[in-house]
């Protein structure tokens, strides 16, 4: 089998959207039974993070200083991520469920797809959360409930026609649990598995 390899087009993200990913790889390797001796550090990721959502909250159009602040936030953060990604090779190796469940994507492979898993993660704004899916389907499911699960209080959220969605007015302070099922020509397929996200 071939060892896995991981995507690197995070780097190509805006500011704001390389801080949501961040996010969300530190979410989801946070007590990951697959990756539990983490380097670097998952607290350099989430400072890598913080710094970078702290920039982009003080940049000021025009503004020299506040700009390069921004940008090399963006930088650190991508070489702690980088860093991130081949810790997470190793561990992996031939394994590409062990390496989606830490969140980044795999490569395409010749002969083959992308490989991507359903995310979720906290928002930019308080009470939301930013969900998205594998491409494939012509449209998409998007559901929640509060933690812990049960199965007759799932609610949905949206159906959209595009693979990623933002779901607001959740209440701060909460644990959710979210899944998308994607409806294909054959049909509404079933949804993933779940993940929860302690909402803030």
């Amino acid at each position: 089998m071939k060892k896995v390899k991981i995507s690197l087009s995070f780097k190509r993200l805006s500011a704001v959207l390389l801080a949501v990913f961040g996010q969300s790889i530190l979410t989801a390797i946070t007590n990951n039974v697959y990756f539990l001796n983490p380097y670097p550090l998952l607290s350099l990721l989430q400072t890598a993070v913080t710094t970078l959502v702290n920039a982009i909250a003080n940049q000021q159009p025009g503004n020299k200083a506040s700009t390069e602040a921004v940008t090399a936030a963006k930088e650190e953060l991508n070489r702690v991520l980088t860093a991130l990604a081949g810790y997470v090779v190793f561990e992996s190796n031939t394994d590409k469920l062990k390496a989606l469940s830490s969140g980044f994507s795999l490569t395409k492979v010749r002969g083959g797809t992308a490989v991507s898993a359903f995310t979720a993660v906290q928002g930019l704004q308080s009470g939301s959360v930013d969900v998205g899916s594998p491409v494939g389907g012509k449209s998409y499911i998007w559901g929640y409930t509060q933690d812990p699960i049960v199965a007759a209080n799932w609610l949905v959220a949206a159906t959209t026609f595009q693979p990623d969605f933002t779901i607001n007015g959740l209440t701060p302070g909460v644990k959710y649990w979210f899944n998308v099922a994607l409806v294909t020509p054959a049909g509404q397929q079933p949804a993933c598995n779940p993940i929860m996200v302690h909402v803030v």
